[in-house]
């Protein structure tokens, strides 16, 4: 004989079970599509991104090079291609794959949102520099045009990303490119930064790691076949070639600092004062406005008054108050020592 509670548990069990699979837009077969077809979307936009990039790079692009750059099988580049084609995105010659007209229209939407999301990034959160560009892939498949005019408007319509790439405009012009690449000026040549390719993630990671920044200043202090030797803040670095080819920048009208290394808010101790000189290129969005909030600009004078038990953080006499502020902070505010406070 069937237990009646059993078998009713089985039912509801069963139920539950077909419901979790079938349920409209929450079922797991439904959101199995929609996964699907996310990933479909992702891999067209960043194949449009590729074939944009290898147009302005003079490059011919194939369907093998897309399965490379994707990381995908060759036969689902070719699905790709094919699926792009059929939208009317990409035309192909043989192997050799080209952008239509609609296609660069597209591609230049999604590098506008990426490039627009690097500079909300770096303008209006604390995200490490490091991490911009992977977030921004993420969103540039996520965020409707729409959304990315909308950012643009709020953040002031700006030209450049944080990385000194041309942010695509709305009408789908693209502002020209600025400076030349690092390793075609000479030596004795003193260069302002405008652009640091930010691909692939260890190269950029290494040249911000020495300091290099957006319209940072260099002396270009020796040159040879594998290395450029270059003089910033004060301290000398050198750049392998891969490095090197990945800044462009242009003659700076003079030496502006580019011998003189300043200390960092942090090294005062008790009662001495320094006055300001900067604040960090590598202090950025809110935090840099913070810290301009509470009156560190250049020319104003600030007093170590005392440390914490633990020595950080410490307190600083800054405008007549007393504020206190974390290494990490002070190390960010470049100084010019000043005599003892009595």
């Amino acid at each position: 004989m069937i237990n009646p509670l059993l078998a009713l548990t089985s039912a509801v069990l069963a139920f539950l079970i077909i419901g979790l699979l079938i349920w409209p837009a929450r079922g797991f077969i439904a959101r199995s599509r929609k996964a699907r077809k996310n990933r479909s979307k992702i891999l067209m936009e960043d194949a449009l991104k590729y074939l944009f990039d290898c147009e302005q790079q003079g490059k011919v692009c194939t369907a093998k090079m897309l399965a490379e750059v994707l990381n995908i099988t060759a036969e689902q580049s070719e699905q790709v291609v094919l699926r792009l084609s059929d939208l009317g995105l990409v035309r192909t010659e043989g192997d050799i794959v080209h952008l239509n007209e609609e296609g660069r229209t597209y591609a230049l939407r999604v590098i506008r949102i990426h490039r627009l999301w690097e500079r909300y990034l770096a303008e209006e959160t604390g995200i490490p520099e490091q991490k911009w560009h992977d977030e921004a892939e993420i969103q540039e498949h996520r965020l409707t045009i729409e959304e990315a005019n909308e950012l643009s408007r709020q953040m002031g319509y700006p030209r450049y990303d944080p990385h000194g790439d041309p942010i695509p405009t709305r009408s789908g012009d693209l502002p020209a490119a600025m400076g030349r690449l690092l390793n075609e000026f000479s030596k004795g040549d003193v260069i302002r930064v405008l652009h640091i390719e930010d691909e692939p993630t260890d190269i950029y990671t290494e040249i911000i790691s020495k300091g290099i920044t957006l319209d940072s200043q260099l002396e270009i202090l020796k040159k040879s076949e594998e290395t450029l030797h270059v003089l910033t803040n004060g301290i000398a670095h050198s750049l392998s070639f891969n490095q090197a080819a990945n800044i462009s920048g242009a003659l700076s009208a003079a030496k502006r600092e580019v011998e003189v290394k300043y200390p960092p808010l942090s090294t005062l101790k008790s009662g001495e004062k320094g006055e300001v000189i900067r604040i960090s290129r590598f202090c950025r969005g809110s935090q840099r406005r913070r810290l301009m909030d509470l009156g560190i600009v250049p020319g104003t004078e600030i007093t170590m008054e005392l440390a914490s038990a633990s020595g950080d953080p410490k307190a600083y006499k800054i405008r007549g108050a007393v504020i206190a502020l974390r290494k990490e902070q002070a190390d960010l505010i470049d100084i010019k020592p000043l005599k003892k406070a009595v």
